[in-house]
């Protein structure tokens, strides 16, 4: 089967989880899900407890989410760079004005999760039985949902594995 090729500009929107924003997801099965989001207030993020949570900012100014005590603060500010967080945590995002970001979330204990942002032409494997694998260009945003090795050109990419746990 070849690579599933999946437009950005042919997601569909939803709402949040807490209705308080709105996204796109790229793909999802069960236990895990890649998609993107706006930010485009202050608010706080869904309660998705026993999760764990990969952010990666893709445009505007950033922002920042404070969590309960004792976690610290996750403060985003250059993109394309992947911040991961327990999805259980209570966080409130600050922006400094509106973010449109990448998320990838996996169930804990089902599945764990991997986001690597690419910048130079890289070989990616065939995917092990049992995975899934995207490629999302930072530019166009548009996605692969891989089936087999492929070399990386449009760049910069992010390269997100999802895996289940045994």
């Amino acid at each position: 089967m070849p690579h599933e090729p999946l437009t950005f500009a042919t997601r569909p929107l939803s709402r949040w989880v807490n209705g308080a924003g709105r996204k796109a997801d790229i793909d999802s099965g069960p236990g895990w899900m890649v998609g993107f989001a706006w930010l485009d207030t202050d608010a706080p993020f869904s309660d998705l407890s026993g999760q764990d949570r990969t952010i990666t900012l893709l445009d505007g100014p950033g922002f920042t989410l404070d969590f309960a005590p004792p976690h610290p603060a996750l403060p985003v500010r250059s993109p394309h760079v992947p911040g991961r967080f327990d999805g259980g945590w209570p966080a409130y995002c600050h922006i400094l004005g509106p973010c449109l970001v990448l998320n990838a979330i996996t169930t804990r204990g089902q599945w764990r999760h991997d986001v690597r942002i690419l910048t130079q032409p890289t070989r990616l494997p065939p995917q092990s039985a049992g995975t899934a694998a995207f490629l999302v260009d930072l530019t166009t945003r548009d996605a692969l949902r891989l089936d087999g090795a492929i070399e990386t050109c449009n760049l910069p990419a992010a390269y997100i594995l999802f895996t289940p746990v045994v």
